[in-house]
C-alpha cells in the first residue's frame, strides 16, 4: 500500500507538472501575441501619414516598386497620362451622351413617333409630373446606349480609383503628376468640354 506521503509527493508532482505546461501555454500564447501585436503596430508605422519624398515608393503593387530615379520618372509620366485620359473621357462624355446614347436617336430610328414639343398639356400636380416624367424617360430607355453608358462609366471610374490610390500613398511626386495631368487634361479638353455642354442645353 501507498503511504499518505507518497500519494501527497505524487499529487504534488502532478500539479506542479500541469501548472508548467500551463504556464509554457500561455507564455508562447502571450508570446505569439504580442508579436502579432508588434507586427501590426510596424505595418502601422509603414503606413505614411504625411507627405515624403522618395523614388522608391510602390505604386498599385510591390512588384511596381522604382528601383531608380529613371523608373521613378517613367512611373511620374505614366500618371500624368492616366489624369489626362480621365479628363479627356469626362470631356467626352455629354458628346456621346448627345450623340450616342440618345435614347430619342433609337426611337426615331425604329420609326416611333417622339411626342411633339409645341403640343401644350394641362399643368399637372408635382408628384404626379414627377412620375409621369419618369415614365416618359423609361420607356425610352434601350439596351445598346445603356450597355454603353454604363461601361463608359466604369472605364471612368476604374481610372479615377487608379488615381486616387497613387495619391493615398501620400508620395509627392506621385501626387503631383495627378494634379499635372488633372491640369494638361483640362489645358487641352476644357474648351471642348464647355462647347459641347452649352450646344446640348
Amino acid at each position: 500500500m501507498m503511504d499518505m506521503s507518497d500519494m501527497t509527493a505524487t499529487t504534488s508532482t502532478t500539479a506542479a507538472s500541469t501548472m508548467a505546461m500551463a504556464m509554457s501555454t500561455s507564455t508562447s500564447t502571450s508570446s505569439s501575441m504580442d508579436m502579432s501585436s508588434s507586427s501590426m503596430t510596424m505595418s502601422m508605422a509603414d503606413m505614411a501619414m504625411t507627405f515624403f519624398t522618395s523614388f522608391k515608393t510602390p505604386l498599385y503593387s510591390n512588384e511596381w516598386t522604382p528601383s531608380s530615379q529613371g523608373q521613378y520618372a517613367g512611373t511620374c509620366i505614366f500618371l500624368i497620362v492616366l489624369a489626362v485620359l480621365l479628363r479627356i473621357l469626362l470631356a467626352l462624355r455629354p458628346i456621346l451622351e448627345g450623340r450616342v446614347w440618345t435614347d430619342s436617336v433609337q426611337h426615331s430610328m425604329l420609326g416611333e413617333h417622339l411626342p411633339d414639343a409645341s403640343h401644350k398639356t394641362k399643368p399637372v400636380p408635382g408628384l404626379q409630373l414627377s412620375i409621369q416624367e419618369l415614365g416618359s424617360r423609361w420607356s425610352r430607355w434601350r439596351v445598346n446606349p445603356a450597355a454603353g453608358r454604363a461601361t463608359y462609366e466604369l472605364v471612368v471610374s476604374g481610372i479615377a480609383y487608379l488615381l486616387m490610390l497613387a495619391v493615398m500613398t501620400m508620395n509627392v511626386g506621385y501626387f503631383m503628376s495627378v494634379l499635372g495631368g488633372i491640369w494638361l487634361g483640362t489645358f487641352i479638353m476644357g474648351g471642348v468640354a464647355s462647347q459641347s455642354s452649352m450646344l446640348h442645353c
